[in-house]
């Protein structure tokens, strides 16, 4: 199996309307991604509008914000699946020095590399 640099897919339907933003947190907050905590000052990316005549809203932290507009490329992403998508798509055939990893931050690298060594220790086969 071929490693695919743009692992990430949108939903069926967009928002009909929506705004972002980047704010700085005034309290604790979590990311809607990876599940972390955003800590009080840290700036964080705020997305609100209207999926399915529903309103919704997402707070992400930007480390996630940069590794989802990495591998999104052009065909989109779901709020809140992500690293579901990534684990699925791209985690098995990773490699740490490969081409889909140019780009990068050295942060947003490690937290792949961190997430990715979770991801292998908890699917390890005995």
């Amino acid at each position: 199996m071929e490693t695919t640099c743009c692992p990430l897919y949108g939903g069926e339907n967009g928002p009909s309307c929506s705004t972002t933003q980047i704010r700085a947190a005034r309290k604790q907050h979590k990311c809607c991604e990876c599940r972390e905590p955003i800590m009080p000052g840290a700036r964080y990316e705020y997305t609100s509008g209207i999926w399915d005549g529903q309103p919704s809203s997402f707070k992400t932290c930007l480390l996630c914000v940069e590794i989802r507009n990495h591998f999104a490329c052009t065909s989109g992403w779901e709020f809140g699946a992500v690293w579901e998508q990534l684990e699925e798509s791209f985690f098995p055939d990773m490699k740490a020095g490969g081409p889909c990893m140019q780009g990068l931050s050295p942060e947003a690298k490690a937290k792949l590399f961190d997430r990715r060594l979770r991801w292998a220790e908890y699917w390890e086969v005995p």
